[in-house]
Protein backbone atom coordinates (compact mmCIF):
# COMPACT_ATOMS: atom_id res chain seq x y z
CA UNK A 1 0.00 0.00 0.00
CA UNK A 2 3.00 2.39 0.76
CA UNK A 3 4.30 1.78 -2.57
CA UNK A 4 1.59 2.42 -4.23
CA UNK A 5 0.64 5.80 -2.00
CA UNK A 6 4.17 6.68 -3.11
CA UNK A 7 3.91 6.48 -7.25
CA UNK A 8 1.05 8.15 -6.87
CA UNK A 9 1.50 11.24 -4.91
CA UNK A 10 5.04 11.53 -7.37
CA UNK A 11 2.83 11.38 -10.24
CA UNK A 12 0.32 13.66 -8.74
CA UNK A 13 3.37 15.93 -7.71
CA UNK A 14 5.00 15.49 -11.37
CA UNK A 15 1.53 16.53 -12.86
CA UNK A 16 1.30 19.55 -10.64
CA UNK A 17 4.60 20.66 -11.11
CA UNK A 18 4.43 21.10 -15.08
CA UNK A 19 1.37 23.18 -14.64
CA UNK A 20 3.02 25.00 -12.10
CA UNK A 21 6.29 25.97 -14.16
CA UNK A 22 3.44 26.83 -17.17
CA UNK A 23 1.61 29.36 -14.77
CA UNK A 24 5.38 30.63 -13.93
CA UNK A 25 6.34 30.84 -17.55
CA UNK A 26 3.49 32.45 -18.90
CA UNK A 27 4.45 36.07 -17.28
CA UNK A 28 8.15 35.95 -17.92
CA UNK A 29 7.70 36.71 -22.01
CA UNK A 30 7.73 34.68 -24.84
CA UNK A 31 11.67 34.14 -24.78
CA UNK A 32 11.76 32.62 -21.13
CA UNK A 33 8.66 30.75 -22.36
CA UNK A 34 10.61 29.35 -25.23
CA UNK A 35 13.88 28.55 -23.12
CA UNK A 36 11.73 26.14 -20.27
CA UNK A 37 10.29 24.54 -24.11
CA UNK A 38 13.11 23.97 -25.65
CA UNK A 39 15.30 22.57 -21.84
CA UNK A 40 11.65 19.97 -21.67
CA UNK A 41 12.60 18.29 -25.13
CA UNK A 42 16.78 18.46 -24.53
CA UNK A 43 15.93 16.72 -21.25
CA UNK A 44 13.51 14.14 -23.29
CA UNK A 45 16.65 13.75 -25.81
CA UNK A 46 19.13 13.02 -23.27
CA UNK A 47 17.04 10.86 -21.31
CA UNK A 48 16.10 8.46 -24.39
CA UNK A 49 20.04 8.82 -25.32
CA UNK A 50 21.14 7.30 -22.16
CA UNK A 51 19.02 4.81 -22.14
CA UNK A 52 20.61 3.35 -25.54
CA UNK A 53 24.55 4.58 -24.25
CA UNK A 54 24.44 4.37 -21.00
CA UNK A 55 21.73 1.79 -19.63
CA UNK A 56 22.57 -0.59 -22.96
CA UNK A 57 26.04 0.59 -23.33
CA UNK A 58 25.33 0.62 -27.54
CA UNK A 59 27.82 3.92 -29.03
CA UNK A 60 25.01 5.75 -30.81
CA UNK A 61 25.41 9.52 -32.12
CA UNK A 62 22.54 9.74 -34.72
CA UNK A 63 20.12 11.15 -31.91
CA UNK A 64 19.60 13.96 -33.58
CA UNK A 65 18.40 12.16 -36.71
CA UNK A 66 15.45 10.13 -34.65
CA UNK A 67 14.21 13.55 -33.34
CA UNK A 68 14.22 15.04 -37.31
CA UNK A 69 12.04 11.88 -38.06
CA UNK A 70 9.41 12.24 -35.72
CA UNK A 71 9.14 16.03 -36.13
CA UNK A 72 8.91 15.48 -39.96
CA UNK A 73 6.40 12.87 -39.48
CA UNK A 74 4.13 14.77 -37.51
CA UNK A 75 4.64 17.58 -39.55
CA UNK A 76 3.51 16.40 -42.90
CA UNK A 77 0.85 14.38 -41.19
CA UNK A 78 -0.37 17.99 -39.01
CA UNK A 79 -0.65 19.38 -42.90
CA UNK A 80 -2.38 16.61 -45.09
CA UNK A 81 -4.42 15.45 -43.01
CA UNK A 82 -5.22 16.73 -39.12
CA UNK A 83 -8.09 18.62 -40.43
CA UNK A 84 -9.94 16.14 -41.25
CA UNK A 85 -9.77 14.61 -37.90
CA UNK A 86 -12.12 16.72 -35.96
CA UNK A 87 -9.63 16.95 -33.15
CA UNK A 88 -8.43 20.38 -31.70
CA UNK A 89 -6.41 21.18 -28.48
CA UNK A 90 -4.22 18.87 -26.52
CA UNK A 91 -5.97 15.61 -27.58
CA UNK A 92 -4.64 16.98 -31.32
CA UNK A 93 -1.05 17.99 -29.93
CA UNK A 94 -1.39 13.80 -28.06
CA UNK A 95 -1.99 12.09 -31.36
CA UNK A 96 0.35 14.22 -32.99
CA UNK A 97 2.74 13.49 -30.55
CA UNK A 98 1.86 9.75 -31.08
CA UNK A 99 2.57 9.28 -34.74
CA UNK A 100 6.04 11.09 -34.20
CA UNK A 101 6.73 8.48 -31.79
CA UNK A 102 5.39 5.77 -34.05
CA UNK A 103 7.48 6.89 -36.96
CA UNK A 104 10.58 7.14 -35.00
CA UNK A 105 10.61 3.84 -33.53
CA UNK A 106 10.04 2.24 -36.99
CA UNK A 107 13.27 3.97 -38.33
CA UNK A 108 14.53 2.96 -35.22
CA UNK A 109 13.48 -0.61 -35.85
CA UNK A 110 14.94 -0.51 -39.29
CA UNK A 111 17.73 1.24 -38.49
CA UNK A 112 18.27 -1.24 -35.31
CA UNK A 113 17.85 -4.97 -36.56
CA UNK A 114 20.58 -4.82 -39.12
CA UNK A 115 23.03 -2.60 -37.49
CA UNK A 116 22.93 -3.35 -34.05
CA UNK A 117 24.69 -6.94 -34.36
CA UNK A 118 27.82 -4.27 -34.61
CA UNK A 119 29.58 -2.73 -31.50
CA UNK A 120 31.80 0.15 -30.65
CA UNK A 121 32.51 2.82 -32.81
CA UNK A 122 30.64 0.51 -36.14
CA UNK A 123 27.29 1.01 -34.77
CA UNK A 124 28.47 4.72 -33.88
CA UNK A 125 29.46 5.28 -37.82
CA UNK A 126 25.87 3.52 -38.44
CA UNK A 127 24.25 5.80 -36.92
CA UNK A 128 25.93 8.81 -37.64
CA UNK A 129 25.70 7.98 -41.48
CA UNK A 130 21.79 7.39 -40.64
CA UNK A 131 21.29 10.92 -39.95
CA UNK A 132 23.18 12.03 -43.04
CA UNK A 133 20.96 10.02 -45.13
CA UNK A 134 17.69 11.32 -43.62
CA UNK A 135 18.91 14.81 -44.14
CA UNK A 136 19.71 14.36 -47.36
CA UNK A 137 16.63 12.76 -47.73
CA UNK A 138 14.39 15.56 -46.77
CA UNK A 139 16.56 18.02 -48.66
CA UNK A 140 15.33 16.56 -51.67
CA UNK A 141 12.25 15.65 -50.72
CA UNK A 142 9.49 18.46 -52.08
CA UNK A 143 6.20 17.21 -50.13
CA UNK A 144 8.83 17.71 -47.06
CA UNK A 145 9.27 21.42 -47.65
CA UNK A 146 13.13 20.58 -49.35
CA UNK A 147 16.21 22.41 -48.52
CA UNK A 148 13.82 25.66 -46.99
CA UNK A 149 11.66 23.75 -44.39
CA UNK A 150 8.67 22.78 -43.87
CA UNK A 151 5.86 24.96 -42.53
CA UNK A 152 3.72 23.04 -40.51
CA UNK A 153 -0.21 24.01 -40.04
CA UNK A 154 -0.72 23.20 -36.25
CA UNK A 155 0.92 25.26 -34.35
CA UNK A 156 0.25 25.91 -30.62
CA UNK A 157 2.34 29.28 -29.90
CA UNK A 158 3.74 27.26 -26.81
CA UNK A 159 0.31 27.34 -25.27
CA UNK A 160 0.51 23.95 -23.99
CA UNK A 161 4.13 23.75 -23.07
CA UNK A 162 3.10 21.49 -20.04
CA UNK A 163 3.08 18.52 -22.12
CA UNK A 164 6.74 19.32 -23.27
CA UNK A 165 7.31 18.94 -19.69
CA UNK A 166 5.02 15.69 -19.02
CA UNK A 167 6.70 13.71 -22.11
CA UNK A 168 10.13 14.91 -20.48
CA UNK A 169 9.06 13.22 -17.11
CA UNK A 170 6.89 9.85 -18.62
CA UNK A 171 10.64 9.18 -20.82
CA UNK A 172 12.48 9.78 -16.89
CA UNK A 173 9.60 7.34 -15.29
CA UNK A 174 9.89 4.68 -18.66
CA UNK A 175 13.63 4.31 -18.43
CA UNK A 176 13.77 4.29 -14.13
CA UNK A 177 11.02 1.73 -14.03
CA UNK A 178 12.96 -0.37 -16.84
CA UNK A 179 16.31 0.12 -14.51
CA UNK A 180 15.03 -0.49 -11.33
CA UNK A 181 12.84 -3.68 -12.22
CA UNK A 182 13.92 -6.83 -13.33
CA UNK A 183 13.10 -6.18 -16.97
CA UNK A 184 16.16 -4.15 -16.84
CA UNK A 185 18.32 -6.67 -15.74
CA UNK A 186 18.97 -7.93 -19.35
CA UNK A 187 19.81 -4.14 -20.23
CA UNK A 188 22.42 -3.97 -17.85
CA UNK A 189 23.74 -7.18 -18.44
CA UNK A 190 24.41 -6.28 -22.09
CA UNK A 191 25.83 -2.92 -21.03
CA UNK A 192 28.43 -4.95 -18.32
CA UNK A 193 29.41 -7.65 -21.16
CA UNK A 194 27.57 -8.75 -24.04
CA UNK A 195 29.20 -12.46 -24.33
CA UNK A 196 28.63 -13.48 -20.60
CA UNK A 197 25.24 -12.30 -21.13
CA UNK A 198 24.79 -14.09 -24.07
CA UNK A 199 25.57 -17.05 -22.35
CA UNK A 200 22.85 -16.66 -20.08
CA UNK A 201 20.36 -16.64 -22.10
CA UNK A 202 19.96 -12.80 -23.10
CA UNK A 203 18.71 -12.52 -26.32
CA UNK A 204 21.33 -9.32 -26.84
CA UNK A 205 19.96 -8.13 -29.96
CA UNK A 206 16.85 -7.78 -29.09
CA UNK A 207 17.59 -6.30 -25.89
CA UNK A 208 19.53 -4.22 -28.05
CA UNK A 209 17.07 -3.21 -30.33
CA UNK A 210 13.85 -2.69 -27.85
CA UNK A 211 16.62 -0.11 -25.90
CA UNK A 212 17.29 1.68 -29.61
CA UNK A 213 13.17 1.55 -30.26
CA UNK A 214 12.36 3.04 -27.15
CA UNK A 215 14.96 5.68 -27.31
CA UNK A 216 14.11 6.35 -30.64
CA UNK A 217 10.11 6.92 -30.01
CA UNK A 218 10.84 9.76 -27.27
CA UNK A 219 13.18 11.41 -29.36
CA UNK A 220 10.23 11.39 -32.32
CA UNK A 221 7.82 12.39 -29.51
CA UNK A 222 10.47 15.29 -28.86
CA UNK A 223 10.40 16.26 -32.47
CA UNK A 224 6.49 16.22 -32.82
CA UNK A 225 6.25 19.06 -30.48
CA UNK A 226 9.02 20.91 -32.14
CA UNK A 227 7.31 20.80 -35.37
CA UNK A 228 3.70 21.70 -33.99
CA UNK A 229 5.32 24.34 -31.27
CA UNK A 230 7.75 26.46 -33.54
CA UNK A 231 5.41 25.75 -36.59
CA UNK A 232 8.26 25.59 -39.22
CA UNK A 233 11.22 23.54 -39.22
CA UNK A 234 13.99 22.60 -41.79
CA UNK A 235 17.11 20.58 -42.08
CA UNK A 236 18.85 22.95 -40.98
CA UNK A 237 17.25 22.96 -37.24
CA UNK A 238 18.75 19.14 -37.00
CA UNK A 239 22.44 19.41 -37.35
CA UNK A 240 25.14 16.83 -37.27
CA UNK A 241 26.53 18.61 -33.70
CA UNK A 242 23.05 18.49 -32.36
CA UNK A 243 23.42 14.70 -31.47
CA UNK A 244 26.79 15.56 -30.56
CA UNK A 245 25.60 18.00 -27.76
CA UNK A 246 23.01 15.19 -26.85
CA UNK A 247 25.88 12.39 -26.47
CA UNK A 248 27.20 15.11 -24.35
CA UNK A 249 24.80 15.23 -21.90
CA UNK A 250 24.56 12.01 -21.60
CA UNK A 251 28.54 11.24 -20.76
CA UNK A 252 29.05 14.12 -18.80
CA UNK A 253 25.66 13.40 -16.39
CA UNK A 254 26.86 9.96 -15.86
CA UNK A 255 26.67 7.21 -18.16
CA UNK A 256 24.22 5.45 -16.96
CA UNK A 257 22.40 7.69 -14.69
CA UNK A 258 18.88 8.94 -15.47
CA UNK A 259 19.12 11.52 -13.34
CA UNK A 260 22.45 12.75 -14.29
CA UNK A 261 21.11 13.17 -17.99
CA UNK A 262 18.13 15.20 -17.24
CA UNK A 263 19.94 17.13 -15.46
CA UNK A 264 22.74 17.48 -17.75
CA UNK A 265 20.07 18.24 -20.64
CA UNK A 266 18.24 21.05 -18.10
CA UNK A 267 22.18 22.88 -17.67
CA UNK A 268 24.20 22.35 -20.29
CA UNK A 269 21.49 24.01 -22.66
CA UNK A 270 20.71 26.89 -20.29
CA UNK A 271 24.56 27.63 -20.80
CA UNK A 272 25.03 28.60 -23.93
CA UNK A 273 21.92 30.58 -24.19
CA UNK A 274 22.82 32.31 -20.72
CA UNK A 275 25.83 33.28 -22.08
CA UNK A 276 24.31 35.64 -24.85
CA UNK A 277 23.23 38.33 -22.87
CA UNK A 278 26.49 38.61 -20.90
CA UNK A 279 28.25 42.27 -20.93
CA UNK A 280 31.84 42.24 -23.18
CA UNK A 281 34.67 41.30 -21.48
CA UNK A 282 37.99 43.34 -21.19
CA UNK A 283 41.57 41.53 -22.01
CA UNK A 284 42.79 41.47 -18.93
CA UNK A 285 39.88 40.10 -16.97
CA UNK A 286 39.47 37.61 -19.69
CA UNK A 287 43.65 36.15 -19.64
CA UNK A 288 43.28 36.68 -15.48
CA UNK A 289 39.82 34.15 -15.81
CA UNK A 290 41.78 31.59 -17.81
CA UNK A 291 44.86 31.61 -15.64
CA UNK A 292 43.17 31.27 -12.63
CA UNK A 293 40.71 28.30 -14.02
CA UNK A 294 43.76 26.14 -15.22
CA UNK A 295 45.33 27.11 -11.60
CA UNK A 296 42.05 26.23 -9.70
CA UNK A 297 41.51 23.56 -12.35
CA UNK A 298 45.26 21.85 -11.41
CA UNK A 299 44.75 21.89 -7.69
CA UNK A 300 41.30 20.33 -7.13
CA UNK A 301 42.40 17.32 -9.57
CA UNK A 302 45.78 16.86 -7.54
CA UNK A 303 43.39 17.13 -4.56
CA UNK A 304 40.90 14.64 -6.07
CA UNK A 305 44.05 12.18 -7.08
CA UNK A 306 46.22 12.03 -4.20
CA UNK A 307 43.93 13.03 -1.00
CA UNK A 308 42.14 10.35 0.57
CA UNK A 309 41.35 11.43 3.98
CA UNK A 310 37.67 12.64 5.80
CA UNK A 311 35.43 13.76 2.90
CA UNK A 312 34.77 17.09 5.20
CA UNK A 313 37.90 17.79 5.19
CA UNK A 314 38.14 17.39 1.12
CA UNK A 315 35.02 19.53 0.41
CA UNK A 316 36.86 22.10 2.66
CA UNK A 317 39.79 21.73 0.37
CA UNK A 318 37.99 22.26 -2.86
CA UNK A 319 35.86 25.62 -1.61
CA UNK A 320 39.15 26.86 -0.43
CA UNK A 321 40.60 26.30 -3.72
CA UNK A 322 37.39 27.83 -5.57
CA UNK A 323 37.93 31.02 -2.96
CA UNK A 324 41.38 31.61 -4.09
CA UNK A 325 40.82 30.85 -7.87
CA UNK A 326 38.53 33.63 -7.31
CA UNK A 327 41.21 35.81 -5.54
CA UNK A 328 43.49 35.05 -7.63
CA UNK A 329 41.59 36.23 -10.83
CA UNK A 330 41.07 39.57 -9.33
CA UNK A 331 44.75 40.40 -8.46
CA UNK A 332 45.37 39.14 -12.02
CA UNK A 333 43.17 41.18 -13.36
CA UNK A 334 44.20 44.53 -11.59
CA UNK A 335 47.68 44.09 -12.67
CA UNK A 336 46.97 43.06 -16.26
CA UNK A 337 45.35 46.69 -16.46
CA UNK A 338 49.05 47.79 -16.55
CA UNK A 339 48.86 46.48 -19.86
CA UNK A 340 47.82 48.31 -22.59
CA UNK A 341 47.46 45.69 -25.02
CA UNK A 342 45.09 43.63 -22.65
CA UNK A 343 43.36 46.93 -20.72
CA UNK A 344 42.15 48.28 -24.41
CA UNK A 345 41.40 44.52 -26.08
CA UNK A 346 37.10 44.02 -25.08
CA UNK A 347 35.44 40.54 -26.11
CA UNK A 348 32.25 40.14 -26.93
CA UNK A 349 30.53 37.51 -24.73
CA UNK A 350 28.04 36.45 -27.23
CA UNK A 351 31.15 35.09 -29.67
CA UNK A 352 32.93 33.65 -26.66
CA UNK A 353 29.77 31.47 -25.68
CA UNK A 354 30.71 28.02 -27.33
CA UNK A 355 34.18 28.86 -26.73
CA UNK A 356 33.49 29.00 -22.80
CA UNK A 357 31.07 26.00 -23.35
CA UNK A 358 33.27 24.11 -24.38
CA UNK A 359 36.16 24.84 -22.00
CA UNK A 360 33.23 23.80 -19.28
CA UNK A 361 33.02 20.84 -20.62
CA UNK A 362 36.51 20.36 -21.04
CA UNK A 363 37.14 21.15 -17.11
CA UNK A 364 34.14 18.79 -16.15
CA UNK A 365 35.57 15.67 -18.18
CA UNK A 366 38.76 16.31 -16.76
CA UNK A 367 37.75 16.77 -13.02
CA UNK A 368 35.01 13.83 -13.02
CA UNK A 369 35.39 11.95 -16.07
CA UNK A 370 33.16 9.36 -15.08
CA UNK A 371 29.97 12.42 -15.37
CA UNK A 372 28.76 13.93 -12.54
CA UNK A 373 26.20 11.63 -10.80
CA UNK A 374 27.92 8.69 -12.62
CA UNK A 375 25.60 5.43 -11.83
CA UNK A 376 23.82 7.08 -9.12
CA UNK A 377 20.11 8.05 -9.02
CA UNK A 378 18.18 10.28 -7.27
CA UNK A 379 15.46 8.94 -4.94
CA UNK A 380 12.63 9.75 -2.02
CA UNK A 381 14.86 7.23 0.22
CA UNK A 382 18.27 9.56 -0.84
CA UNK A 383 16.37 12.69 0.19
CA UNK A 384 15.36 10.73 3.40
CA UNK A 385 19.00 10.05 3.93
CA UNK A 386 19.74 14.08 3.45
CA UNK A 387 17.39 14.93 6.17
CA UNK A 388 18.92 12.26 8.41
CA UNK A 389 16.38 9.53 8.61
CA UNK A 390 17.30 5.78 8.72
CA UNK A 391 16.10 4.00 5.95
CA UNK A 392 16.40 0.37 5.20
CA UNK A 393 19.36 -1.30 3.27
CA UNK A 394 16.67 -2.96 0.76
CA UNK A 395 15.32 0.56 0.42
CA UNK A 396 18.04 2.53 -0.25
CA UNK A 397 18.98 3.38 -4.46
CA UNK A 398 22.68 3.42 -5.35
Amino acid sequence: MKFFAVRAGSIALAVAACFALQSFAVGKGDLFFRLVFLAGLYVTLAVSLNLINGITGQFSIGHAAFYMVGAYGAGYMANNYAGSWGLKGPLLMLVLLLIGAVVAAVAGLVVGLPSLRLRGDYLAVVTLGFGEIIRIFVQNSPPLGGAYGLTVDAQFKFKYVWMVWLLAILCIAVCRNLLKSAHGLPFLAVREDEIASSAMGVNVTRVKVTAFVIGSAFAGAAGAMLANFDGFISPTSFPMELSFTILTMVVLGGTGSITGSALAGGVLFYIPEYLRDLKPVSGSSLVAAVIAVIAAVYVVKRIADHYHGDKGKRAALYLGTIIAGVALQMILAAVFKNVPSLANANFEASKLRMVIFSSTLIILMLLRPQGVFAHHEFSWSWVQRLFGKKVPTTAVSV
